[in-house]
C-alpha cells in the first residue's frame, strides 16, 4: 500500500476528528517517521479520509459497553491487516487512531453526520457493514453494541431498510465462533433476506447489494477496499446464483 496517511487528513483536523488525528500524528511521528512524505493523490485522499473515519467508528463501537478491552482492539487490528492488506507504517497509524480514539472519546453523532459530509452511500453501507463484522466478532452482539450501531446507522443516513437488511446478515449468524464462519453463512444470509421472502424480494435485495459492493464503488478508495469489496460481491452473486437456481427462476 505505501504510506498515504496524512494525505488528505487537513480537512478533517478541525472537526469531530480533529483531536483525534493530531494526537495520533504526534504519537505515530515519535516513532522515528518524520521523514516519510505521504502521497497526495485524489485516491490516496479519498482512502485516507475513509480509513481514519472506519478505523475510529470501529473503536467507537467497541466502546459501546464503556470500556475497549484488548481483545476488541486485536480484532480490529487483525481486520486491517488481514482484511486489507494493511501492514508496517499503515497498520501502526492505524493502531495509533484506536489508541487516540479511545484517550479522546468523540461523539459518535458527530463523527457520523462529519462522515455524510464527505461519504456516499455506497461507502456509507460498506462503513456499516465492517462495523457489525466488527461488533460480531466474539460471536454476537450486546445490547450496547446494537444500541451505538442503531445510533450509527440513523446518523449517517441509512434507510431502515437498508440497514435491516446488513442487521439479518449478522444478527442471524450470532455465536459463531468466528468472523470467518461468515464465509460458510447461508444463501439467504448472505443476502440480508429470509426464506420466506418472495422472488421478486430476492431480486431486489440483490439488485441493492451488488450494487453497494461492487468494485466499480469504491474505485477511488484504493486497492485494499476494492479486493475487500470484491469478496463480497463474488459472495453476495454467487447466493443469489444458488437461490436463482433453488428457485427455478431467472
Amino acid at each position: 500500500m505505501g504510506w498515504m496517511f496524512g494525505a488528505g487528513l487537513g480537512m478533517l483536523m478541525g472537526g469531530p476528528l480533529g483531536a483525534v488525528i493530531g494526537g495520533a500524528f504526534q504519537h505515530y511521528l515519535g516513532k522515528g517517521t518524520q521523514g516519510v512524505r505521504p502521497q497526495s493523490s485524489p485516491h490516496r485522499r479519498d482512502e485516507a479520509v475513509f480509513v481514519t473515519y472506519l478505523a475510529t467508528i470501529m473503536t467507537k463501537i467497541a466502546m459501546a459497553d464503556g470500556r475497549v478491552d484488548p481483545g476488541e482492539v486485536k480484532t480490529i487490528h487483525r481486520f486491517f491487516e488481514r482484511e486489507l492488506g494493511f501492514s508496517g507504517m499503515d497498520l501502526r497509524f492505524i493502531d495509533a487512531l484506536i489508541d487516540q480514539t479511545r484517550r479522546v472519546n468523540p461523539d459518535l453523532g458527530q463523527i457520523a453526520l462529519s462522515f455524510r459530509s464527505v461519504g456516499n452511500r455506497e461507502q456509507t453501507l460498506l462503513l456499516m457493514d465492517i462495523c457489525y463484522r466488527i461488533a460480531m466478532a466474539d460471536g454476537k452482539i450486546t445490547v450496547s453494541e446494537q444500541k451505538e450501531l442503531d445510533f450509527l446507522a440513523s446518523h449517517l443516513g441509512v434507510n431502515r431498510e437498508e440497514h435491516q437488511r446488513i442487521k439479518n446478515r449478522y444478527r442471524a449468524g450470532e455465536y459463531k465462533t468466528s468472523v470467518q464462519d461468515y464465509a460458510a453463512m447461508d444463501d439467504y444470509t448472505a443476502l440480508g433476506i429470509s426464506r420466506s421472502a418472495s422472488n421478486d424480494e430476492i431480486k431486489k435485495a440483490y439488485r441493492q447489494m451488488a450494487s453497494q459492493y461492487h468494485p466499480d464503488k469504491v474505485s477511488h478508495l484504493g486497492k485494499e477496499l476494492i479486493d475487500f469489496a470484491n469478496k463480497k460481491f463474488k459472495e453476495i452473486t454467487g447466493a443469489y446464483e444458488n437461490v436463482k437456481k433453488e428457485r427455478g427462476f431467472v
